[in-house]
């Protein structure tokens, strides 16, 4: 004969409700708010003569108190710096009465990997608590949500009951019981079950981000951002800024402030506020512009800096996005300035001189660099719009400690009118004594407006 196990009771359910912000409703519709049936002669505030022709349940002063607090049976969507409040509920669904001691509740991110626990703010009752049939015990829980990802908590309690003891009797009446086991264990005569609980949910960024870099005339940069609202309500924009990383007081200016961006928008943006807000999946588009060379060539990574806040949640909040430098003349090795070039329309077939400068980024290295024209591709940007290049005076330069930067030299000119650009260039950098180049492509740095030689 074996020993026999007490199953697990099924008598504790537990759930969270989410505490949701008050909604400050203060519209006086028809069936909008609380009011008193038409037989009620107690109260005279919501005083309802006729339900179909009086319908003024309530004046403006009044706020539609029934939407004052939301309480929510899941998780919904919990964006990053949100706090995630709400109660979690251990509801008696037994016929009779059971006792709870809660030993641990923790919260920490569900990747398997860290078990870094994450402050959690929650009164743990000092006794057990007792819970009648049929009701449920509310526990009130608090965290701040600071990264994108899995989270789980885990919560662990006992149970206790007469029930359980009863039922423990009546076994070992006619068999041998198991005294221990994962899942319970018996103390002097009364049983104890070990309860373990994980809920799950997961967190977003409210935004998502798509960043583009455009080349302009090489010594312009342009930073198109593109944000579109992940979240599921709308979300109101306060500011957009950008900086490098880690320099938060250099920032870089948008091309058109969000009141003009918000003009342009379409019809969904509520022109009641001040705030530029965006519906779900929405997107907007907006567009710094870096002229300083150096800025742009010397710094790596920059951080979008959005100051929002949920339409129906007024406390602001920032979201930083960080990107790397994706620009096409940015590299490691050194920085490429236009140093001469035509600043108006160049005239058909008429030579003209262009400088390209490059500066070494590492004085204590050795760079050997050489440049060459490649040969056009059915996918470039040129087509057949290209300049000819005459000649590249002097095809190898070298950059040291002595010589921190050098020029290259092309003598150019077109046979076409209208818009042409510069040909497929390629720089070919030898590193030191190393005999493999890195090789960077550039294709249309630069683009010009030809026309006719006209004489007045």
């Amino acid at each position: 004969m074996f020993n026999e196990e007490l199953k697990v009771p099924k008598d504790i359910e537990l759930k969270f409700h989410r505490l949701g912000t008050p909604n400050l409703n203060n519209l006086c519709l028809p069936l909008s708010g609380l009011y008193n049936p038409i037989d009620n002669e107690e109260s005279s505030e919501y005083i309802l003569k006729n339900k179909f022709r009086n319908f003024d349940v309530s004046s403006n002063n009044f706020i539609n108190i029934e939407n004052l607090i939301t309480i929510n049976n899941n998780f919904g969507r919990i964006c990053i710096n949100e706090q995630l409040e709400g109660f979690l509920m251990f509801e008696n669904k037994a016929d009779y009465e059971v006792k709870i001691k809660i030993i641990d509740i923790t919260i920490k991110l569900d990747d398997n990997k860290s078990n870094a626990k994450q402050p959690l703010e929650i009164d743990f009752p000092k006794n057990m608590i007792n819970i009648q049939s049929k009701r449920a015990y509310a526990l009130k829980i608090k965290t701040q949500i600071n990264f994108v990802s899995k989270y789980k908590i885990d919560i662990s309690f006992n149970t206790y009951s007469f029930s359980y003891d009863q039922l423990y009797y009546k076994l070992k009446q006619r068999t041998i019981v198991k005294e221990r086991s994962e899942n319970y264990c018996i103390k002097n005569g009364c049983v104890e079950y070990n309860i373990f609980k994980k809920l799950t949910f997961e967190s977003y960024n409210p935004f998502k981000i798509n960043e583009f870099f455009y080349n302009s005339q090489v010594n312009k940069c342009f930073i198109e951002i593109r944000i579109l609202n992940n979240f599921s309500n709308p979300l109101s924009i306060l500011d957009i800024y950008l900086t490098p990383k880690g320099k938060k007081n250099e920032k870089i200016p948008l091309v058109q402030s969000l009141q003009e961006i918000k003009m342009n928008q379409n019809s969904k943006n509520l022109n009641d506020t001040k705030y530029l807000t965006l519906q779900f999946e929405e997107q907007i588009r907006v567009l710094f512009s870096i002229n300083d060379t150096n800025l742009f060539y010397d710094v790596s990574k920059f951080t979008l800096n959005i100051i929002w806040f949920n339409f129906f949640n007024f406390t602001s909040r920032l979201y930083t996005f960080e990107f790397g430098n994706k620009l096409n003349t940015y590299n490691e090795y050194y920085k490429m300035v236009i140093t001469e070039k035509p600043n108006d329309d160049i005239v058909l077939n008429q030579n003209f001189k262009i400088i390209i400068n490059l500066q070494s980024k590492n004085l204590s290295k050795k760079y050997s660099i050489t440049l060459s024209q490649e040969p056009i591709k059915d996918n470039d940007k040129t087509t057949d719009r290209e300049i000819e290049i005459i000649d590249i005076i002097e095809k190898k330069m070298e950059l040291n400690s002595k010589t921190p930067s050098n020029n290259f030299v092309l003598i150019c000119k077109s046979d076409i009118l209208g818009n042409v650009y510069l040909p497929k260039l390629k720089f070919s950098l030898y590193e030191g004594d190393k005999n493999t180049p890195i090789e960077n492509v550039y294709d249309a740095l630069l683009n010009f407006n030809c026309i006719s030689n006209i004489k007045n």
